[in-house]
This record gives C-alpha cells, structure tokens and sequence, in this order.
C-alpha cells in the first residue's frame, strides 16, 4: 500500500493531495516513552511555536505534535531549525507534518483532522489532547501513576479523566502567575484573580462544576454534560472514537461521541491546568463559524441515531452503558419513528 492511499483512507475528509503530503514521525523524538505513561497531543504552527517550547518546559512527560506549515524549503527548514533548538522537544516531542498549500486552518486537512493525526502516532496508551496555549500545571503522570489500577481500568473502559481549566480575566500572555496548587488557586478564585473555564459557559458555571470542584478530595462525575462541553481530557488512545472530521475545529465533537458511546466523564480533584491568551487566535471566518454551527447541528441527529442502533446491536440498549443517550437523544429518536430501537410501542 503506498503512503498516499494509506494516508487518504486515514484521512477520508480530507483533499487527498493534502493527506497524502502528511509525514507521520517527520522528526522523531530521542527518547522512548513508557507504554502506560500519557503522551500530551497538540497542534501547532510556526506562529506558535512559542507555546510549544512553553508546553514542553512544564509538561515532562511524551509530546505528540502536529506541525501544520505552508508546504515549502522555507518552512520545513525553519521547523527543523526551531526544534533542534529547543533540548526538551528534542528529547520527548515526536513532530507529525501537514503541510498544506495555505496557512492556517483549511477544509483541504481540518484541524481535527491534524488532531487525530496527533493521537494516532502517540507511542503511549494514554493522551492528553491540548491546545497548545493550554499548560497543565499538576503533575498528571504522577496522579496517573499513584492511582494505576483504578485510573488505567477507567481509561480502557473508555471513560475520561477532566482535567479542570482555570483562565485569567485579563492576562497578558507573557506575563502570567500560576498557581502551584489547588489551594492557591482557590485563593484566587476566592478573590476573582482567576476562573474555571468551560467555553461557551459563563467563568465557573460551566459543566465541569466549581463548587463541587472546591470540595472535591475524590474523582467525581461531570453531571451536567452537553454537547457543546469540550474540557481538557486524559483519555485511552485506542478505545475512544476520534475526532469528527467533518469539523475545521471543533473539540466538542471530538467529545461527543465519547458520551453517547456510554463512558463517562471524571474530573480530577486536585489537578488543573491554565488557559492562557493565544498566540494565534482562531483566523476562522464568520461564514466558517456559521457552516460549523449548522454542521454540528445535523452531527448531533446523525450520532444519536447511529450510536442509538450500535448500543442496541450490541444487546446494551436497556442497560446502564445506554443511559447517556437515552437522556441526551429521547427527542431526536422520537422524531425519527417509534421503534427506531426495540420493539415498537
């Protein structure tokens, strides 16, 4: 099988000119990560680069990377140069290339496209998928590793671990203060120096739940999810569906169907990691954000209706595993016909 049909059947949405200019290991990183270790998975470019060495300064455990650059001698040179620079890449950070004939986010190969690409070619069971603005703060590989049984058995089963993000109300990106650990933080959030975040939710309202956050000394279970929720999540690299590709950038949908599939989400109680001011906001267009809206829309029909069937092909639609959809689809399944699923009433 040659490289280009491999890659255009990996990456089905995708041009296939674009797909088939993909490099998997462009560069591969010295060092050989543990198999149960968790690999931190981000996508990035030559405009931010910098937030790559920063990640890689805070985050000591195996980098995935996608690179996405304008297909020229110029930029492959520039990358390589930058990363040969930097000890930490080139110790722990493996660099997958997509190049592409425009800068920034494209349809020719989406974002969560180069997402997959990401955790595909992680050399560990585990990842963590994170913008590249995104530090985690915690020591996660310790907490992964001080509690292997429970936390390794919850990932194979398909669940996810929420790492709680915590943002500035106003931080310049190169001038910012982390809080060492939970308790600190907390006297922050108690003097509104710094917020959880949940995108598309109000500073601590989102899903992810301040309050019982606060409190927290367990592992405890996210009890109002949506479907637009897109936390920063540990998750098994194998079991868990990818990213919809369909979408130029949309963490939630990568999410998703995590959720309807049955597993559950479980936030961390005392690890956290900071969201900081981008250094290359999102350059997608108003007509961009409008497609993806009505996009997701439709998704949200199709996947309930597809992970409705498969539950109940698998003799799950009745049992525990089938809650979730059943809550988040009982409309979307009604309107689509009784008996969809089961006997019909």
């Amino acid at each position: 099988m040659t490289h280009g049909l491999a890659m255009s059947k990996l990456f089905a949405k995708a041009n296939y000119k674009s797909s088939h200019a993909v490099q998997p290991y462009w560069i591969k990183a010295a060092y050989t990560p543990d198999p149960d270790s968790i690999t931190a998975t981000t996508v990035v470019t030559i405009d931010t680069w910098k937030e790559l060495e920063r990640l890689a300064e805070r985050w000591k455990g195996p980098l995935s990377v996608t690179v996405h650059i304008v297909d020229d001698v110029t930029s492959r040179s520039r990358v390589k140069e930058l990363y040969e620079a930097n000890a930490d890449l080139v110790q722990r950070a493996d660099i997958h290339l997509s190049p592409t004939v425009q800068a920034g986010v494209s349809v020719l190969l989406p974002r969560n496209a180069e997402r997959n690409l990401a955790r595909m070619f992680a050399r560990s069971d585990f990842v963590l998928d994170l913008p590249s603005h995104v530090l985690p703060v915690t020591d996660l590989q310790r907490t992964l590793a001080t509690n292997k049984e429970m936390f390794t058995t919850l990932l194979r089963n398909g669940d996810v671990l929420v790492v709680p993000t915590f943002g500035f109300p106003e931080q310049d990106g190169t001038q910012f203060r982390v809080p060492p650990s939970k308790t600190r933080l907390l006297e922050m959030v108690d003097t509104d120096a710094i917020h959880m975040v949940d995108k598309h939710w109000k500073p601590n309202t989102g899903p992810t739940d301040m309050d019982a956050w606060k409190t927290a000394t367990t592992l405890y279970r996210v009890e109002r999810y949506d479907f637009h929720y897109e936390p920063i999540v540990i998750q098994s690299k194998t079991v868990q569906p990818w990213c919809a590709e369909r979408f130029l950038d949309s963490r939630s949908a990568c999410l998703f169907s995590t959720y309807l599939a049955g597993s559950e989400f479980w936030v961390l109680p005392d690890d956290f990691a900071i969201d900081l001011p981008p250094l290359d906001a999102s350059n997608l267009s108003d007509f961009d954000h409008v497609i993806e809206n009505r996009l997701y829309a439709k998704f949200y029909w199709e996947q309930c209706v597809h992970h409705a069937r498969q539950l109940d092909s698998l003799g799950l639609w009745k049992g525990k595993r089938s809650e979730h959809i059943r809550t988040q689809c009982s409309r979307v399944i009604q309107n689509w016909g009784k008996g969809l699923i089961g006997k019909p009433e």
